[in-house]
């Protein structure tokens, strides 16, 4: 491979030249300015940050996180650089191309005719190896998912077991028995329910998530979901909830652990196939982003006292020495396994009164999983207990509870009480 050197600037002249580069600006303009870059070495530092306020003229305010123009650019240059490689550049001796999940050019020698055909730049040939191991990824995904209920269900029955009840018991303290009494009653089923984002998948398999919609219909008619298939070069896309964050799927692993021996009526559910019948006739808890079940949250028989706002959980009526505003999450960025995260947990009536509903919601997959190790460990709910009993001596039927869990590399290191509110059934 030739990286940095006269042959990318060699190479790149000739395709800024061509007829393929002729009409497409935003292609030219970043293909320049990353050869640039790479031939003097430093395209490995470039940031998408840099590159949309250097390349592409942004104000010093540009959020990447809000503006996808140079994730679209980078991926309409691939789809160039393609074209042009199996039009005019069919004879070119070195191949220059951007490969995926970084910022600078290569630039290698054609194959040997007879070889066995590379890759097109940035693109996969059709049928490739590459795609049907694209295809086997999205299967797994969903098979991964069958396993988790599967293995949920394996785990209730073991730990059910003669062998394993003794062990399960020793650890299991009034004040767990108490804050889980609802969910673990004889006769009333429970239904873990775990956040599955929605995406969109286009014809080449490639999937696409706006963090801000939830709604297929919204997201099938996003400009942003237009634009990137456009840059892809897809005609179709369709809407798919295929995957579930890795803390939701530890978190829900820890509740079959710690709940099993006591409910063996347990089953797992996605939460977009979540029907409000199954609020009514099953207990459910539901693990993931506020969004993911905000509408069933704001349709339950209860008055909340805590609320989901853009950015954070609102307190309608702190108290005093309390903040109105919590942030979801400190550091805000969402690429970040460092820092801290504010969970809520609500715990409500279900639909016509005859279920229990409890949420863990933050958008940190870290910060859930802490909230649920916390809320299962024996040390932990002796101090919950101890702040939240009232004048009869119980904790309250129904109640929103704060958390601040603070997490090391994705891995929840410390969880503290901020502030709980009992709320009221409506009759």
């Amino acid at each position: 491979m030739i990286r940095g050197s006269e042959a990318i600037r060699d190479g790149v002249d000739r395709i800024l030249q061509s007829a393929t580069f002729a009409n497409a600006p935003s292609s030219r303009r970043l293909l320049k300015y990353l050869a640039d870059h790479s031939a003097d070495g430093s395209a490995e530092q470039l940031k998408e940050y840099t590159i949309g306020v250097e390349a592409f003229g942004k104000a010093e305010s540009y959020d990447p996180r809000q503006d996808s123009t140079v994730r679209i650019q980078i991926g309409r240059l691939r789809q160039k650089l393609a074209e042009y490689y199996r039009d005019h550049g069919a004879a070119d001796e070195l191949i220059v191309d951007l490969p995926k999940g970084q910022f600078a050019l290569t630039c290698e020698p054609r194959p040997p005719a007879g070889s066995p055909p590379a890759p097109e730049p940035g693109l996969p040939p059709a049928r490739s190896p590459e795609r049907r191991w694209r295809l086997a990824a999205l299967a797994l995904a969903g098979l991964c998912f069958l396993l988790l209920c599967a293995s949920i269900y394996g785990l209730v029955a073991l730990r059910s077991g003669p062998l394993a009840s003794a062990s399960a018991s020793d650890a299991w303290t009034p004040e767990l028995a108490e804050f889980w009494a609802p969910f673990i009653r004889p006769g009333h089923p429970l239904l873990i329910a775990v956040g599955n984002p929605l995406f969109l998948q286009f014809e080449n398999k490639a999937i696409y998530r706006d963090l801000s919609l939830e709604n297929a219909d919204d997201l099938l008619k996003s400009p942003h979901g237009e634009a990137v298939k456009k840059a892809l070069g897809s005609q179709a896309s369709r809407a798919i909830h295929y995957y579930a964050a890795v803390g939701d799927v530890s978190a829900a692993f820890q509740l079959g652990q710690r709940l099993g021996p006591r409910q063996p009526a347990m089953s797992i559910v996605r939460s977009s196939q979540l029907q409000w019948q199954q609020l009514a006739d099953a207990n459910v808890l539901f693990l993931g982003p506020p969004r993911f079940f905000g509408d069933k949250l704001n349709g339950l028989p209860v008055s909340l006292e805590i609320v989901e706002g853009s950015t954070g959980f609102q307190v309608l009526h702190p108290a005093k020495g309390e903040q109105p505003f919590y942030e979801f999450r400190d550091p805000p960025g969402f690429l970040s396994e460092d820092g801290e995260a504010c969970i809520l947990i609500t715990r409500a009536a279900g639909p016509g009164g005859n279920s229990d509903v409890m949420t863990f919601a933050g958008n940190s997959t870290f910060g859930r999983a802490g909230a649920v190790s916390a809320l299962t460990e024996p040390g932990f709910a002796a101090m919950l207990a101890s702040r939240m009993r009232g004048p009869s001596g119980h904790i309250p039927r129904y109640f929103q509870l704060l958390l601040r869990v603070r997490y090391k590399g994705g891995v929840p290191t410390e969880t503290s009480y901020l502030l709980h509110r009992e709320i009221l059934r409506r009759n």
